[in-house]
């Protein structure tokens, strides 16, 4: 147990540059001081041209690119951050090693959002997470094509649409929530499920491509 918190520690003291970078780019300098986004040595910087806010000033209240599943090797998974637009941290955020956060628009995470290893999330107009919500292995949430599609008329056809996801949700391994999905408080999205639209029902199990509702009144452990 010993070794394992000292082990923490290095690492937390090896991030330490990028830290202060991240914090002194994103954040007003009141904030930046008390370093509350705290970041991994093998975190890759894209950009940092946009901004950050806080809920909650704290150090180390955000933490990008440490925790995860045992099985993904610290060093050759590097996690990638690129924040163009804003990113709204709502409480306490744990980003997993190995994931890729891409902020163009705006994203809101939600106190007690977890990535567990290797996610992705795109944010090319408005992504809204609730709280005490987990993505899985693997999983991605974007609200963009990435490419645009045209018709014969040359009209844009694929525009970039909002994605919200409320409290409590559970987001399975190597699933994909895309732009314009709503998922209600309390959902489980189980594993390789695309969610590309809105559901009403909370509390409940959503699966399948295309995916649908198999069970209702649920509740699950964090």
């Amino acid at each position: 147990m010993k070794t394992d918190k000292l082990i923490k520690l290095f690492r937390y003291a090896l991030g330490l540059p990028k830290s202060i970078y991240v914090n002194f780019r994103l954040l007003p300098f009141k904030q930046a001081v008390f370093l509350p986004i705290i970041v991994s040595t093998n975190t890759k910087l894209i950009s940092l041209s946009g901004k950050a806010t806080l809920k909650k000033v704290k150090t180390g209240i955000v933490r990008i690119g440490f925790t995860g599943a045992d099985m993904i090797d610290f060093n050759s998974n590097p996690t990638m951050l690129q924040v163009c637009g804003t990113i709204n941290f709502n409480g306490k955020v744990k980003i997993a090693k190995g994931s890729r956060i891409v902020v163009y628009g705006e994203l809101s995470l939600g106190d007690n959002f977890i990535t567990t290893g290797c996610s992705t999330i795109i944010c090319a107009k408005n992504i809204s997470i609730g709280n005490n919500t987990m993505l899985a292995w693997e999983s991605i949430i974007m609200d963009t094509d990435q490419h645009k599609i045209f018709d014969k008329e040359k009209k844009h056809i694929n525009q970039d649409d909002k994605v919200t996801i409320g409290n409590d949700v559970w987001i399975g391994a190597r699933s994909f929530v895309l732009k314009n999905s709503t998922i209600k408080d309390g959902c489980i999205v189980g594993a390789n499920t695309t969610v590309s639209k809105s559901f009403d029902a909370k509390e409940s199990i959503i699966v399948g491509n295309p995916p649908r509702v198999i069970k209702n009144s649920v509740t699950w452990q964090h």
